[in-house]
């Protein structure tokens, strides 16, 4: 696959086609309708795809454990009265960490806490995380020019913040529509 490049294709066929620790880092938002199996394939891949740490966004209700989780962190999002006519809201996103990487650790100790509060700037995107909450995980778990995959890249943002930021990136989304329009034709490819 090549770098900077949005791939559009299904990530349980493209991982395969990927290097043994071939990038430095993942960090995704997976479909939150997983499996068990389907967690269990995607976590091995990206154990084996990744020489640096893993970061998977999950649902409280759905969560990514595997005996290998080192860290839970907690996305507290905004409150919405969003599908609360017949059931509670979830105000809260987990992201399990593991591997091993780079720990960038001369930034602010505000950085390093495992409760995030960052609003979603815009609302073009059903699923879209803050930028600021992506680029601070980015800026803690990377250096320039480091590789980042996102195998589920939706909105693009996690792409879009490792270009700004220095960093290289891999994207493979399924559905070409939820890419983002910030991406030119020349970055987009059919696998």
């Amino acid at each position: 696959m090549q770098m900077n490049k949005i791939s559009i294709g299904d990530s349980f066929d493209l991982l395969y086609k990927m290097g043994d620790s071939c990038v430095d880092m993942i960090l995704t938002d997976p479909p939150y309708d997983l499996e068990e199996h389907q967690k269990r394939f995607l976590h091995d891949q990206f154990r084996r795809v990744s020489k640096g740490w893993v970061i998977v966004f999950s649902p409280p209700e759905n969560q990514w454990l595997f005996p290998d989780i080192e860290q839970f962190l907690f996305w507290i999002k905004p409150i919405s009265t969003k599908n609360t006519s017949k059931s509670y809201s979830r105000f809260v996103e987990m992201m399990f960490v593991y591997g091993r990487g780079t720990w960038n650790s001369g930034r602010h100790w505000s950085q390093y806490t495992n409760v995030f509060n960052d609003l979603v700037d815009e609302r073009n995107h059903p699923y879209k995380k803050p930028p600021s909450l992506i680029e601070r995980l980015i800026k803690n778990h990377t250096e320039r020019e480091d590789i980042i995959l996102d195998p589920f890249a939706g909105s693009g943002i996690v792409c879009e913040t490792a270009l700004r930021l220095g960093r290289k990136f891999i994207g493979i989304e399924i559905n070409r529509d939820l890419i983002s329009d910030s991406f030119s034709p020349n970055q987009l490819s059919i696998e």
